[in-house]
């Protein structure tokens, strides 16, 4: 169905990047939709990462009520159909009320709970040892839900990068700025831990910082100049691309931590004075946080209040071990991280025979085996994603599909083929099986199947592909942020007209089978760039 959508957020940088799951959750429940997005000048380029947005609205930068107006006429003259506030306050609440449209919905902010956090300590617990809280990102899918959509995006991601391939030699982002001083670490403590895994790991130092940030000379004089790049104002779209060929990233609480978990780069962040509670931590698959037990934390909603207390307790209990040691293990972890094929069953490996149990049934699509065959020679781990909705319809119960599952795997096995994983998702929101019958987080286009399989076999989501003969299984690509085929075997004849009418890049995207999938990934990936 054709829509025509505006979505306001007008900052700030890290509110901006988390806001780019609802977007894309937005465009994969309305994929023939035109989504316009409002924000400010200065984070244009950030919105263009997305991917997922057709226009950009900016504020004027004068301010002026007059040029205002102006937008707000030339916004008036786009007939939205719908329009998300995802910021929540007054002058979007004036967009909101002056422009027409026929449905609109803002974004729970709740500040009330959160100022709760704030002064009295009031966090949401399950026990005295652990908090449960809502992100951001909740929040702003919650908009999805006033419009009866599913959320299947539930982390940070921009298009897929470059393609170039992450240096052997490790390489680690520093970034020690943050919008207010008082939510800086230390500079100094920054300084020594990129000290330090320069000479523990050989790592390339990467110091990202503002003009007003400080650049201890420290830098310079304990790590050789080719082993280190200071970036002072660098552009916001390079310093992505910058971060999504590194190792890690190192920041505070800042936007540009949510800028590394959008490029798929895991970040160790630093809070000090602020808290994860507040909703806004870096939410990447790998990402960490680091931070102190002290009673007074968090002081203020966005860190920008002075410290009360003699010395800033929630920074100097932070001490560069620790973040070393971390880093360390992300490090190790990422040095060994594999890359996969995910790869659906149904119409895609086998024969599309619906709601079919019985393995004495199983025939390979055209060209499956080869295929196979051939990814598992180009290095890819082998990771079949399948949704299996008729244990939930009661068609077949979940032993009957493990059965399958393992006469599968048996078969390929018999042909050469390593199967590492079948990921299976049994659940159905409308299903007759009560067990079963819910909207969960693994159905596919849901990343919940890939993020398991990526978890347990070190998969690195960036570096991988998704292929399958439905629009759910390209957009389980874009959702975890891999690379994504249709096939025309299956489902995927019917499903091909209709990419090609929501996307322009849509023919693009499309194989005739499993095997002419995997010689596409083939030539990709001998383009790569080495370094």
């Amino acid at each position: 169905m054709n829509r025509k959508i505006l979505v306001i957020r007008f900052s700030s940088l890290g509110d901006i990047i988390l806001s780019s799951p609802t977007v894309l959750n937005l465009k994969i429940g309305y994929p023939q939709s035109h989504i316009t997005f409002l924000t400010k000048p200065k984070y244009r380029q950030i919105v263009k990462m997305f991917g997922t947005v057709d226009e950009i609205a900016l504020l004027p930068e004068s301010g002026k009520f007059t040029e205002q107006l102006l937008l707000l006429k030339y916004l008036e003259q786009q007939n939205f159909d719908i329009i998300v506030d995802l910021h929540g306050n007054f002058r979007s609440s004036l967009a909101r009320t002056v422009l027409t449209s026929g449905q609109k919905v803002v974004y729970p902010r709740n500040r009330s709970a959160r100022q709760r956090i704030v002064r009295f300590k009031d966090f949401p617990a399950t026990n005295s040892n652990s908090h449960t809280h809502t992100h951001t990102i909740d929040k702003y899918n919650d908009c999805l839900q006033q419009l009866g959509l599913p959320a299947p995006a539930r982390r940070p991601v921009f298009q897929k990068s470059n393609g170039r391939i992450a240096a052997e030699q490790p390489t680690v982002v520093i970034a020690a700025g943050a919008a207010f001083r008082n939510k800086q670490w230390p500079v100094e403590k920054f300084a020594e831990v990129a000290i330090k895994l320069h000479h523990s790991h050989q790592a390339k130092i990467i110091w990202a910082a503002t003009e007003k940030d400080e650049t201890p000379a420290s830098l310079k004089e304990q790590i050789p100049e080719d082993k280190l790049s200071l970036l002072s104002n660098h552009p916001i779209a390079e310093l992505a691309s910058i971060i999504s060929e590194a190792t890690i990233t190192i920041a505070n609480d800042s936007g540009i931590a949510h800028l590394s978990s959008a490029v798929g780069t895991p970040v160790i962040s630093i809070f000090g004075p602020t808290h994860p509670a507040l909703g806004f931590e870096p939410r990447g698959l790998l990402d960490e946080i680091i931070q102190a037990d002290v009673s007074c934390r968090p002081c203020s909603l966005h860190g920008d209040k002075a410290c009360f207390q003699k010395e800033q307790y929630c920074f100097t209990q932070i001490e560069p071990p620790e973040v070393i040691k971390k880093a360390g293990r992300l490090i190790a972890m990422r040095s060994k991280m594999a890359k996969a094929l995910f790869v659906d069953r149904d119409g895609t490996v086998i024969v599309d025979k619906p709601f079919d149990s019985n393995p004495d049934n199983i025939e390979f699509e055209n060209g499956s085996i080869e295929a196979l065959n051939k990814a598992t020679e180009l290095g890819f781990k082998l990771i079949i994603v399948t949704n299996q909705s008729g244990v939930a319809r009661g068609y077949f119960g979940i032993d009957k599909m493990k059965k399958f599952n393992a006469a599968l795997k048996q078969k390929l096995a018999e042909e050469n083929i390593k199967i590492d994983a079948i990921e299976y998702c049994p659940h159905y929101p409308s299903g007759s099986v009560a067990e079963y019958s819910f909207r969960c987080d693994c159905r596919k286009p849901a990343g919940g199947m890939a993020e398991k399989a990526a978890l347990k076999h070190n998969i690195d989501l960036r570096k991988s592909y998704v292929i399958g003969d439905k629009l759910d299984d390209l957009n389980l690509g874009r959702v975890i942020g891999a690379g994504h085929f249709l096939v025309l075997t299956g489902q995927g004849n019917e499903n091909s007209q209709r990419l090609s009418e929501d996307r322009d890049e849509g023919r693009n995207l499309i194989c005739d089978n499993l095997l002419a999938a995997i010689m596409k990934i083939e030539t990709l990936e001998n383009h790569f760039v080495h370094y």
